[in-house]
């Protein structure tokens, strides 16, 4: 047997418009939040230092082509080296390091709404942090 752990359906006929509004007010609870708005200042900063800002795009395609190819079994170790020392020195600048500072912060803060959800709705979390401590190439 499931455990059902959301209430029936309270009669709204169009509870996906009611999902969408409550939708766009946590959205605004957000955007008002401390971390947001850190967030927010930081990527203006970064984007109007125009060279930092296209080697950190850089790195985080290069990172994705490095999980890919790590999740078909390729061997990156010299490669994952290579983006971490990369990634290390783009890191000392303070534009870049207040930025990668304040979107960790910010996107903790919305992996904790999906926690609530997750938990809430009895879903399992079908990503499992520890694994991808493992495998996973961070850039925060």
């Amino acid at each position: 047997m499931i455990d059902n752990k959301c209430a029936e359906s309270s009669g709204v006929e169009d509870y996906r418009q009611l999902l969408r509004k409550r939708a766009d007010e946590l959205a605004e609870l957000l955007c008002q939040s401390h971390e947001y708005h850190q967030f927010m200042e930081a990527r203006q900063i970064l984007e109007a230092d125009a060279d930092n800002s296209y080697v950190l795009n850089e790195l985080r395609q290069q990172q994705m082509n490095l999980r890919m190819a790590a999740m078909l079994g390729e061997d990156v170790t010299e490669d994952s080296r290579e983006f971490e020392r990369m990634f290390l020195s783009l890191s000392q600048d303070p534009n870049v390091s207040n930025y990668l500072f304040a979107e960790g912060r910010f996107f903790r803060l919305i992996s904790e709404v999906e926690d609530a959800f997750a938990q809430r709705l009895g879903l399992m979390r079908y990503f499992d942090e520890n694994a991808a401590r493992n495998t996973d190439i961070h850039l925060n």
